[in-house]
């Protein structure tokens, strides 16, 4: 990864899973020509299958697990890290021998490289929307979620620069600053439905830049500098008080919106691209006759 622009923007597929019913034990042929290896069983029925990608060293990367999961359902989960043609195929291909395939969850990631106000400094802004936020020993934010954990919509916002020092990964000289924002989508309805959750995500995220209205309206200024700082207070002002700064939190009155406003274009410019990558998991599934693909090695 090498950004030498500033306030650079990008969106991907960070996770998906597809269900469906699937019979390993009649397809282990299959499973192995597509380099598929079981490593867990009960019983002596088949629980885990991992893909992987081996380097020149011998040492395996994991690239997608087929898990099963109750009665004949199994579902594929693969962060979408991936590095060739075949390893797209490798998956396909089994999602191919799913009977009903599914998408049963999607997280879809914008990252902000290299920004001029990074610090963890924008938030979401949904009324009645569950906040839970996460501080190194430093007291700063690393991460925070929107939503409850087994919501079917769920946001995250993270410092990924700070996630990658922790999990000791490198990261290129000429990054200064990386934080990402995470959609993530948890049954079929709302993950056919990712762009619009995508465009409704980010019309919630702005940074507070409250300096812009305070001598023109002070008194609001101070108002959504309560708010800010005391949200827990907000649910004890009174209904047209509470009707008026929701509107202008929502009209962006004292906020900044030029990071959402720059994703919010390539979210649309790129929403094909991105929706042809989500249907190629499933390409396999128009042909009967699935080829197994070469084994694949880490260049």
């Amino acid at each position: 990864m090498n950004h030498t622009s500033s306030n650079y923007c990008s969106i991907s597929i960070d996770w998906i899973s597809i269900s469906g019913e699937f019979h390993a034990e009649q397809n282990y042929t299959r499973l192995k020509e597509n380099h598929w290896r079981q490593v867990d069983e009960l019983d002596g029925r088949p629980l885990v299958f991992e893909l992987d990608r081996v380097n020149k060293n011998g040492e395996f990367t994991q690239i997608a697990v087929l898990k099963r999961n109750k009665f004949n359902g199994w579902r594929i989960e693969t962060s979408n890290h991936l590095q060739s043609p075949q390893e797209k195929q490798s998956i396909s291909n089994i999602i191919a021998l799913f009977d009903l395939p599914h998408i049963t969850r999607l997280d879809i990631a914008i990252d902000f490289i290299n920004c001029e106000h990074a610090g963890m400094n924008y938030r979401i802004f949904k009324p009645n929307m569950t906040k839970t936020v996460k501080y190194n020993k430093a007291g700063k934010i690393e991460i925070t979620y929107y939503g409850k954990r087994k919501s079917n919509v769920q946001y995250r916002y993270y410092d990924k620069q700070l996630e990658r020092s922790k999990n000791k990964q490198d990261l290129p000289d000429n990054i200064a600053n990386w934080e990402r924002l995470e959609l993530q989508l948890r049954s079929k309805k709302v993950a056919s439905q990712w762009q619009k959750e995508a465009e409704k995500m980010l019309s919630y995220f702005k940074r507070p830049n409250l300096t812009t209205i305070a001598d023109q309206d002070p008194k609001s200024y101070l108002m959504l500098t309560g708010i800010l700082e005391h949200p827990e207070k907000f649910s004890d002002l009174a209904k047209g008080t509470k009707a008026k700064y929701r509107k202008m939190i929502k009209d962006n009155h004292g906020f900044d919106t030029s990071l959402t406003d720059t994703a919010m274009k390539l979210l649309i410019a790129n929403a094909e691209k991105i929706q042809q990558e989500i249907d190629s998991f499933f390409e396999g599934c128009k042909t009967k006759d699935r080829t197994p693909v070469k084994a694949f090695d880490q260049q």
